[in-house]
């Protein structure tokens, strides 16, 4: 099962609409139901407000052939360590801040145009 159906899956479970779920990650509806229907990935922020929304963690929400556990004892306690590897979700993060980064230098540009521009009267 992919994250847009999990979320949907747990959003229907507690009974609440997607207008509920969007504002509480302070998204608009439409990207909320972006996410719902898989044409858009939650950036790690808001993965993790949407498991803090629904009582879970953000390993829940990935795709269980992305996850090992791995159990070691440890003098009679048992210690879960968990490698999480999501090829599809590094490269939208990668591309989310790459496209960030990029508004940014144009940001900077404009504003050193706009500063040199008032320097000269």
């Amino acid at each position: 099962m992919n994250i847009g159906n999990k979320i949907r899956s747990l959003r229907t479970e507690k009974g609440l609409t997607q207008q509920d779920v969007a504002a509480r990650l302070q998204v608009s509806d439409n990207t909320y139901r972006k996410m719902e229907n898989n044409t858009s990935s939650p950036n790690m922020n808001t993965l993790e407000k949407i498991a803090t929304i629904f009582d879970k963690t953000i390993l829940d929400f990935l795709p269980e052939e992305n996850i090992t556990i791995n159990q070691k004892n440890n003098k009679g306690s048992v210690v879960y360590s968990a490698y999480v590897y999501n090829q599809q979700l590094s490269e939208k993060v990668i591309e989310q801040y790459e496209k960030r980064i990029n508004e940014k230098d144009n940001l900077i540009s404009f504003l050193k145009e706009t500063l040199a521009y008032y320097k000269q009267d």
